[in-house]
């Protein structure tokens, strides 16, 4: 007896073209009109890792100007782990292509046979001559300052560092950090009168005439605002050094008023800005890297 047709009486359903890599229409389309089309619709793209519906445009037809479409896309990134992953072995040719990039400022930690290695945002971001760099906050107040301390210091790479915090309280909190008086983490967590301190270390960076700066804004309601979007909702502040106090004592103590139950909810926005004219590529061997996350030590990440 003859083999049955298995697929007699099911209904063939005819498989649908992939209209983003096949389409007439934008084949026919002088290359101009092809690439305005495009720049509008990667302007208003974020690449985030884990999300692969990007790849299925018309690769031929990116793929012919490159460069002008890599500079308006956002690559976002929901770890320091997840940016190096990507972005570790690409030639650098290619990473100065990218222009925007999202990361949150948790630190990386990296985990030996005895040991974790904790490693800060600037520590990990490397060869990225970016436009805007864009760091959520982590969750602790006291990381959170150094986290942005460092990247103010240390971190070259950015041209302006967006810097987002969902409360205010890594502006206020009492520094309680101990260590032996001389010791090179002595001053791990001291605050300083903010945006100040980090305003005079751009000056010393860059020059004080070439326009650099740091803004901080705080939102004007506790609510969850998204300051970084809704700019009426946020205001400008700046601390100020009180009578009796210096920059060694300052940070000391909480700061009352910005602690206070309805006040440190706030969001903060920080916006840092490289003077005109700065180098701001990061180099190899780079003096202002301290300690950088090594690449072959985080080859098998997913093993720790």
């Amino acid at each position: 007896m003859g083999k049955k047709n298995k697929s007699k009486g099911k209904k063939r359903v005819a498989k649908e073209p992939n209209s983003q890599l096949g389409s007439l229409f934008m084949r026919r389309l002088p290359p101009e009109i092809r690439l305005e089309i495009y720049s509008h619709y990667f302007f208003s793209t974020r690449l985030a890792w884990g999300e692969r519906a990007l790849g299925r445009i018309d690769r031929q037809r990116i793929g012919s100007a490159p460069n002008s479409l890599a500079l308006l896309l956002l690559f976002s990134f929901e770890s320091a782990e997840a940016m190096l992953d990507k972005l570790a072995n690409i030639p650098t040719s290619t990473l100065a292509l990218i222009r925007h990039v999202r990361v949150s400022g948790d630190p990386l930690m990296i985990s030996w046979e005895d040991d974790d290695v904790f490693y800060r945002t600037s520590q990990t971001l490397k060869l990225l001559p970016v436009d805007r760099f864009t760091v959520l906050a982590s969750r602790t107040p006291e990381v959170r300052s150094q986290t942005l301390d460092m990247l103010i210091r240390q971190c070259t790479g950015w041209k302006e560092l967006v810097y987002l915090s969902h409360d205010s309280r890594f502006l206020g909190y009492q520094d309680s950090w101990w260590s032996f008086a001389g010791a090179s983490d002595e001053d791990r967590y001291l605050r300083v009168p903010q945006p100040a301190g980090w305003q005079r270390v751009l000056e010393e960076r860059d020059d004080a005439n070439t326009g650099t700066s740091v803004t901080i804004y705080r939102a004007t309601s506790p609510r969850a605002c998204s300051v970084l979007l809704q700019p009426d909702t946020r205001a400008a502040f700046a601390q100020t050094l009180p009578a009796g106090k210096t920059l060694k004592t300052f940070g000391k103590e909480a700061d009352a008023a910005l602690m206070a139950q309805g006040e440190r909810e706030k969001e903060v926005l920080v916006v840092v800005r490289r003077g005109c004219g700065a180098d701001y590529a990061e180099k190899e061997g780079s003096p202002y890297l301290e300690e950088p996350a090594v690449v072959d030590a985080y080859t098998h990440v997913d093993e720790y």
